[in-house]
């Protein structure tokens, strides 16, 4: 059976071993390297709930579904760590992937009635 959701470790090993690169195949990834990228996750998760963009409630929790555009956008926070610099453009194409994902979704938000 597969996974629904993926851990916040999970979301590390990705963005450093995938798109960063920070480390090679096999090796393990250094405490600093891990610890960055760590306290890079809650407040990517904080402001993608407040631009109202997708809520992830727990971090250890990921949505499958959700979890490479995240990873996208963590490692586009984490570039300088490499010596390159945050892509705008990167950043809006993983937002508009989880606004696209995220779109058909029920929000259980109460719509106001208009009484007249």
């Amino acid at each position: 059976m597969t996974d629904l959701t993926k851990t916040k470790q999970e979301l590390i090993n990705e963005v450093a071993y995938s798109k960063l690169r920070v480390v090679g195949t096999g090796q393990p990834l250094e405490a600093e390297y891990s610890a960055e990228i760590e306290n890079k996750i809650d407040p990517l998760l904080a402001q993608l709930s407040g631009d109202r963009i997708c809520h992830i409630g727990n971090s250890d929790a990921i949505p499958v579904e959700l979890f490479d555009a995240v990873a996208g956008l963590l490692a586009n926070i984490c570039l300088p760590m490499t010596g390159k610099q945050f892509a705008p453009q990167i950043k809006d194409y993983y937002e508009a992937q989880l606004k696209r994902v995220t779109s058909n979704r029920t929000t259980y938000e109460t719509t106001q009635a208009e009484y007249f």
